[in-house]
């Protein structure tokens, strides 16, 4: 069955999905620090219901991902570790519990975005290229 998952998962449709999930999570971020700032924080119980509902997305479709492209090969890419990290955090941050300095880890949720990149081909491309021109950068 795991073939027939990766199969539904890498589907065009699924990852326009997502990405489109992603993109709004990105855009719910950006109102919430727009129209609630930290400090005042007036509308808060819908920025956590908001959050803890694309959490609960992120985490499912970390799920399939993961069934789908079981073991060797999820851990092989490097979008996947970081899908992993991110909505880690994300489901730290849905239990309320006090993290202590690791609070500071839900900073990694403003680079959801980012998953974008392993998405859109051509986006994948300008960051690989990025990254791989950055050790002859540091060398100069």
């Amino acid at each position: 069955m795991q073939s027939t998952v990766k199969k539904f998962y890498q589907h065009g449709a699924v990852q326009g999905t997502v990405a489109a999930i992603i993109m709004s999570n990105f855009v719910v971020t950006i109102l919430e620090k727009e129209y609630d700032p930290s400090t005042v924080q007036l509308y808060k119980p819908l920025w956590v219901a908001l959050d803890d509902i694309f959490n609960s997305i992120f985490l499912v479709e970390l799920i399939i991902n993961m069934y789908g492209s079981w073991l060797c090969e999820f851990w092989k890419n490097g979008w996947n570790l970081f899908d992993t990290l991110v909505v880690f955090v994300g489901v730290l941050t849905m239990t309320r519990a006090d993290l202590g300095p690791f609070s500071d880890l839900k900073m990694l949720r403003a680079f959801r975005v980012f998953r974008l990149f392993k998405r859109i081909p051509a986006l994948n491309k300008i960051i690989t290229a990025l990254l791989r021109a950055i050790p002859g950068v540091v060398n100069a």
